[in-house]
């Protein structure tokens, strides 16, 4: 042997024959050893189980790895698993033990109170939207695993509402070799997406897992009424349309007195029945995204309530859980949305409009544009609700002038109860955002001539 030659040292990760004999592994593994045993030493079946398990220890190491932040160990664990993609059979290994952890995680995760729109969410605020995707498709998946009529509609909808087309009908790692995704972007999307489910902590839950969802017998009164919200959602629609600011501020002041108008109907035959339990409420989580979270949040809970509702929001996660009867919360999401685009529409508008523009533009400017008009809007609001209000106390003969009904007192105390139930340990908490004088003074503006008309036609069937 030469002086200068030098001992070959094996690749790392390099695949070996169909079971992996004589292969090495990532250094700081659970396992350990640099080389499997070899052919002689052990049986086919062993080594199949032994790579299985190889694989199984090197993709969750691989999420540790991101959670750990230490890439450059994540980048030799997807080398790994990759490398063993170029065998069928070890192949098999790598799709199975991928598919089956990510599903054990995801149902983890719906065990901890996470739903469909959560996970997602949260897959795009820590990941990418590739990652977001990849776990969209798990999550249609893993669903169609349940019988139909043991999954809330609720989760059927948001995975709707996310998704681009149609439904996926295959796996996610089958979709997305079928995609031409390779596959070392697969294994490394799938480590990512399993790395999302294990930072996912304990939240409340606020509603049914799957498979624990029964279909109401009488699903006519359990259901929100769907003409009702029809009727608020055109009138929105054509609010948030409308290029004249006179005829928003006609429809949406008329969508909150139509959701005011109901809830005061639907309270008062509540508490005429006495053959069924009183505290009717639900939750929903409504996504609050950056950039002027803490404005956006206000906007929701002026718009909650006006409405009944309580909401407790958690910045960490992206979102805010509003807690009320559920009527009451398909109104409140409905307004709160349209709202919401009514006031980036116009505070855009402002901006194009002046000659400071530039000044119009800044993080400043528009948190007190978006803070000003919740604040504004909750008054008018709560304008629209105290008139419903009056006029429904004035057709019950004895009652006080200026009092409200008892059942929406009772109504009221039933929502502030489940929120407590629910958040036992909530932390109250005074919203700070910047000031602005001139982003103010807009902003306040912009929500006197907004539009609530959509609201006030929901009592009328």
């Amino acid at each position: 042997m030469s002086k200068n030659h030098k001992k070959q040292k094996p690749r790392r990760g390099a695949p070996g024959d169909a079971f992996g004999r004589a292969q090495s592994t990532p250094a700081g593994t659970a396992f350990g050893r640099t080389v499997a045993p070899g052919p002689s030493e052990l049986s086919d079946e062993e080594l199949a189980r032994q790579a299985r398990h190889e694989v199984k220890v090197v993709f969750g190491e691989s999420a540790l790895a991101l959670q750990v932040d230490d890439l450059r160990r994540f980048d030799d664990y997807t080398a790994w698993l990759t490398a063993r993609c170029d065998h069928p059979v070890t192949r098999a290994f790598v799709t199975t033990e991928m598919q089956q952890t990510l599903d054990s995680e995801l149902r983890r995760a719906w065990e901890g109170g996470w739903q469909p729109a959560d996970v997602h969410r949260m897959a795009v605020r820590r990941s990418t939207k590739t990652v977001a995707a990849f776990l969209l498709r798990l999550m249609h998946h893993q669903l169609r695993c349940y019988a139909r009529d043991t999954v809330h509609p609720s989760w059927h909808a948001q995975l709707a509402e996310l998704r681009d087309g149609s439904a996926p009908t295959t796996d996610p790692i089958t979709g997305a070799r079928a995609d031409g995704m390779s596959w070392l972007t697969l294994v490394d999307t799938a480590a990512r997406a399993l790395y999302v489910l294990r930072i996912l902590p304990p939240i409340e839950s606020i509603g049914p897992r799957p498979g624990e969802w029964t279909r109401p017998v009488d699903e006519a009164e359990s259901d929100v009424d769907e003409r009702i919200l029809n009727r608020v959602r055109m009138l929105l629609a054509k609010a948030e349309s409308t290029p004249y600011e006179a005829e928003a501020e006609t429809f949406t002041a008329g969508a909150e007195s139509l959701i005011a108008r109901h809830r005061i109907s639907e309270a008062m035959l509540a508490a005429s029945r006495t053959d069924q339990p009183k505290d009717g409420t639900a939750a929903i989580r409504i996504g609050v995204d950056n950039p002027y979270e803490q404005p956006k949040v206000l906007l929701l809970v002026k718009v909650a309530e006006a409405n009944s509702c309580q909401v407790v929001w958690a910045s960490a996660f992206g979102f805010a859980t509003v807690v009320g009867f559920p009527s009451d919360l398909a109104g409140v999401e409905l307004l709160y949305t349209s709202l919401l685009l009514q006031a980036t529409n116009a505070m855009t508008a402002a901006g194009k409009r002046s000659v400071e523009g530039a000044h119009k533009r800044s993080r400043s400017f528009r948190s007190s544009f978006l803070g000003s008009f919740a604040q504004r809007i909750g008054e008018r609001l709560q304008e629209a609700v105290d008139v419903e209000e009056r006029a429904a106390a004035a057709e019950f003969a004895g009652s006080t002038p200026g009092a409200r009904l008892p059942a929406l007192i009772e109504r009221e105390q039933d929502v502030a109860d489940a929120t407590t139930r629910l958040f036992p340990e909530v932390v109250h908490k005074r919203t700070r955002m910047s000031y602005d004088p001139e982003g103010w003074r807009h902003g306040r503006q912009a929500a006197d001539q907004a539009d609530m008309h959509a609201r006030t036609e929901v009592g009328r069937r």
